[in-house]
């Protein structure tokens, strides 16, 4: 599959802001996670688990810090603790970047990455098409975990022991060691259950078939996790609640993982009809300036949709026709501009896109209204994600972000 085509403001002033968009998108929910800004265009989503994460490693951290760096006031332990919390979620989300990067060298499309307790996960547009993808796709989160706990090894080396920086050093270089360790274990939905199902479909023929292989590794991975928890308490007793408690987790998350990858590998029950163009599902839009008053704007949408364009000539957004008739309500007067989507690059469909990648996206949840645009940039149709699915006969369902981590 070719990469699909990304627009951006200076080559096609009407068609799609750069900016990020706002914290407060409707079509994002807390399960989802909440956007926090892009890296290299990517879009990155934070649940709360994270923040819980965050709050509960910064906890525990407190009177490690204080053991290991001895004099440090309580103050200055809990800003230590909390930093590296922060840290070790930017280390997942080194991680996640690295799938991203190969995925895109690949041609496949990035949608975001999504941060969650115990890891993370990559979304993209459309899965792997051969086994070179998808085992290259695979092993470029670890190799990047690696990367970087040799990094942080070899910044700790001047320092002196039991100093703040010596620690830090030292945390991140064993959690960045053991997340690209832990994920090379060949089981999904860990990276090295997706190398093992890249090596077995490349010599059998059969992607189902390697998953059925890999799958087997993650309940066996799972069973294990559970037995050293069990273990632990009882060589330990309560004092190995904590372990043990993270080992059920991480056992829990992986049965997930493997549920997941076996419903991902069900057949579809339809395809997109061949031979229909993805625009043949669009409603045509009307482009209207983003201080018409919101009355005015919904009453110029049936049968269509509403694309407000700023005073500089891009699009500001679609206008949310629910939004907008409960704003009209209120203040039939009010700019329309109150109740837009913006339009965030993942959403722009040209005629002649892959009507099955644009299915993929639909399909991910994190798009539901696409913007058709022609080679110049300009806005020819708004198309629901509803509308792509009822078309493909396909119901939505999560798609599976290919490179999860713990």
């Amino acid at each position: 599959m070719s990469p699909r085509r990304h627009v951006t403001a200076p080559h096609y002033p009407a068609g799609v802001p750069s900016r990020p968009p706002r914290a407060d998108e409707p079509r994002f929910s807390p399960t989802r996670g909440w956007p926090v800004g892009r890296v290299a265009g990517v879009r990155i989503l934070v649940t709360p688990s994270w923040i819980a994460s965050v709050a509960a490693i910064a906890v525990l951290g407190v009177p490690v810090v204080r053991r290991v760096v001895p004099g440090t006031s309580p103050a200055v332990a809990v800003l230590v603790a909390i930093l590296l919390g922060v840290l070790l979620g930017v280390s997942v989300l080194a991680h996640e970047l690295g799938h991203c990067l190969a995925a895109r060298l690949r041609g496949i499309d990035v949608i975001a990455v999504r941060l969650y307790l115990l890891g993370g996960v990559s979304e993209l547009a459309s899965g792997p098409v051969t086994p070179r993808d998808e085992a290259l796709v695979a092993a470029a989160g670890p190799a990047v975990s690696g990367v970087l706990a040799g990094v942080f090894w070899l910044a700790l080396q001047p320092l002196s022991v039991g100093t703040v920086g010596w620690l830090i050093l030292l945390l991140l270089a064993l959690s960045n060691l053991v997340i690209g360790a832990f994920n090379l274990l060949p089981a999904l939905p860990l990276d090295g259950g997706r190398v093992i199902r890249a090596g077995i479909w490349g010599l059998s023929g059969s992607r189902p078939a390697g998953t059925k292989v890999a799958e087997i590794g993650g309940y066996l991975l799972a069973a294990a996790l559970l037995c050293w928890a069990v273990l632990m308490i009882l060589d330990d007793g309560v004092a190995a609640l904590l372990p043990a408690g993270i080992a059920v987790a991480m056992s829990l998350f992986v049965v997930v993982g493997v549920i997941g990858e076996r419903n991902d590998r069900e057949p579809e029950l339809a395809g997109w009809p061949a031979g229909t163009p993805i625009g043949s599902v669009a409603r045509p839009v009307l482009r209207l300036p983003t201080d018409v008053g919101v009355r005015d704007a919904l009453a110029a949408t049936p049968g269509g949709a509403v694309i407000l364009i700023r005073g500089d000539g891009v699009a500001g957004g679609v206008l949310d026709e629910p939004a907008a008739r409960d704003l009209a309500v209120r203040d039939p007067a009010a700019p329309a501009s109150l109740v837009t989507r913006p339009i965030p690059p993942e959403a722009i469909v040209f005629d002649d896109d892959d009507p099955d990648e644009v299915l993929g996206r639909a399909r991910s949840a994190l798009v539901d209204t696409f913007v058709l645009v022609d080679d110049t940039g300009v806005p020819t149709g708004v198309i629901r994600a509803a509308d792509i699915l009822a078309a493909a006969g396909r119901p939505p369902r999560q798609r599976r972000g290919d490179g999860g981590s713990a």
